[in-house]
């Protein structure tokens, strides 16, 4: 049986190689890792429990009032092009017309049968085959994942359009049909999805006991519900729409999101960006 000296370094050298250790977490959600394995040493007399590890709390909100979490009431306004418009209108008929939605790396498209199965990104590379073939090819990837579009849109000017894409700067000035990204926040352990990627479906709304905060409606495709999701009944994954909030700076640009809206425990900073087609 190991002396107590023993377990102890044991214990320390198991730890280290428990913070070593990838990480697979989806970057669409803002649960953290529990333990994942057990190891042992000794005749059993050395239990510890090997943790991945997890990614950091996010930053507090500020509140400016009494938090109150009605769902929000959404206007939705004008798309502010006539792609955007063609995108927007084709996310409002999977919506209508979708029967069979399932998130998938892997994507399958069956529109008679109403089977649409896809991931965020496969998601909007498929919709742009059909709106907007300029913007696709300007992602310039065979297989377009989050962190491309955020790169792509943050790249595009944003006074006009270049290349299929403009960029959106300020969250105030969305519209339905335009397409936001974000990457992976740098804080957290590497591996995993590169970010998360979707449709605007509303104008958007200031949070107004959250300082810098915006309630935008969505699209998009995700195993994980957001707030007021009209997947969360059913429990489904894939396709559909939700709440998400995003952080504003002083200037009304981005830096951040929060998965569950105004319901998060708080926001992760980041780079996101807004495009429209």
């Amino acid at each position: 049986m190991p002396s107590q000296t023993l377990r102890r370094t044991l214990g320390l050298a198991l730890v280290l190689a428990a913070s070593l250790l990838p990480a697979d977490a989806d970057a669409n959600t803002d649960a953290a890792h529990g333990p994942s394995a057990l190891a042992t040493a000794g005749e059993g007399a050395l239990t510890l429990a090997l943790a991945k590890p997890t990614r950091p709390p996010p930053e507090p909100f500020v509140y400016t009032a009494e938090p109150h979490y009605e769902a929000a009431h959404f206007v939705t306004g004008e798309p502010g092009s006539k792609r955007a418009a063609k995108l927007f209108e084709l996310a409002q008929t999977i919506a209508r017309e979708g029967s069979d939605l399932r998130y998938s790396h892997r994507t399958k498209i069956r529109r008679g049968e109403g089977v649409y199965h896809f991931d965020c990104s496969g998601m909007l590379n498929w919709m742009l085959a059909r709106v907007s073939k300029q913007a696709l090819a300007t992602l310039d990837r065979e297989r377009p994942v989050a962190a491309t579009y955020a790169k792509t849109m943050a790249r595009a000017p944003g006074h006009k359009r270049r290349d299929g894409w403009r960029e959106v700067e300020r969250i105030e000035d969305l519209r339905p049909g335009d397409i936001f990204a974000w990457r992976r926040p740098t804080s957290w352990p590497k591996g995993g999805n590169t970010g998360h990627a979707g449709i605007v479906a509303a104008l958007p709304e200031p949070v107004d006991f959250i300082a810098g905060a915006y309630l935008v409606r969505i699209y998009d495709s995700t195993r994980y519900a957001h707030q007021d999701d009209a997947r969360a009944e059913s429990g489904a994954t894939g396709f559909g729409s939700g709440t998400i909030l995003f952080m504003a700076d002083d200037q009304g640009e981005p830096i951040g999101y929060a998965w569950y809206g105004s319901q998060s425990s708080g926001w992760y900073r980041t780079e996101v960006a807004f495009g429209r087609i």
